[in-house]
């Protein structure tokens, strides 16, 4: 009898843990932000881009802040940025690149690296109103990271999440998939209008993109030539954007600028060894 009286107390304590933990609670469904249908003459437009600069090790900082404002994004989720560290010169790219374009940059630390930070980076012509750096599991590879930023671009009714990433390189899919569901994890308690960019380190259809692909929707099109790496010549797409399912964009245009069809006349290969991915859509839903 005792045993039965010292035991109810732990039975009721779990199945409250159980009923009240977890996500998709009420409270996290909860939004300022209504379900609502543009006409195509009503919906806002938006420019997004993506970029992998490493870390200015192929062109100079000059040459990328060119090709940044060659681009010509609203939004641009930018890989490899270097800030005060050895190999770049003691200079901090993310300030740097503010300077150059003329955008706000935020910059999202992955790790500490030869004297200095290594990480993301997200350029906007609007300007930021907060960032939060999302920890994803690596474990004893390099740290990885999803870096979030939301922004207040005219026409929208409410800020746009922006969602930066550049997963692990393994050949081995497991620590991508790892890190995207923490990625889904933290994007899925956010309310609003949300877009995914980045460089994903796997070529569609894998196991990466599909896991991306229960929470966001790939832009995509037959049309179009994805393959992004090496910029010299392109052999597999790593970088994509997406974006978030409760909303539905019309995708105006689509540019992937190849080597022989220079976009803005950038020389890619001499600026970086990744191509951008440029979209121009239209919320026709938010």
């Amino acid at each position: 009898m005792k045993l039965k009286t010292a035991l109810l107390p732990l039975a009721l304590i779990f199945s409250a843990t159980a009923m009240a933990g977890g996500h998709r609670e009420p409270y996290q469904a909860q939004s300022n932000l209504l379900n609502k249908t543009y006409s195509q003459e009503q919906a806002p437009s938006l420019r997004v881009a993506t970029f992998n600069m490493a870390a200015a090790r192929v062109g100079s900082m000059e040459e990328i802040a060119k090709a940044i404002k060659a681009i010509d994004a609203d939004v641009i989720a930018i890989q490899e940025v270097d800030v005060l560290t050895g190999r770049s010169g003691k200079v901090d790219q993310a300030k740097q690149l503010e300077k150059l374009t003329g955008m706000h940059v935020a910059f999202g630390r992955a790790i500490d690296f030869d004297g200095g930070q290594y990480g993301l980076a997200i350029a906007s012509k609007y300007p930021i109103l907060k960032t939060e750096v999302n920890l994803l599991p690596s474990g004893t590879r390099e740290q990885r990271i999803g870096f979030e930023a939301h922004i207040k671009v005219p026409g929208f009714e409410a800020p746009i999440t922006v969602f930066n990433a550049h997963l692990d390189t393994k050949e081995d899919p497991a620590m991508r998939i790892d890190q995207v569901r923490a990625l889904n994890d933290a994007a899925i308690d956010t309310r609003g209008i949300k877009i995914l960019m980045g460089d994903m380190n796997d070529v569609p259809n894998s196991a990466t993109v599909q896991e991306l692909g229960r929470y966001w929707n790939n832009i995509v099109d037959s049309e179009v030539d994805f393959r992004s790496w090496p910029a010299g010549n392109p052999e597999i797409q790593v970088d994509y954007i997406m974006t978030g399912k409760a909303q539905r964009w019309q995708v105006e245009s689509i540019t992937v600028p190849q080597v022989n069809a220079p976009y803005s006349d950038v020389n890619w290969p001499a600026v970086t060894d990744h191509l951008p991915i440029i979209v121009d859509m239209k919320m026709l839903e938010q």
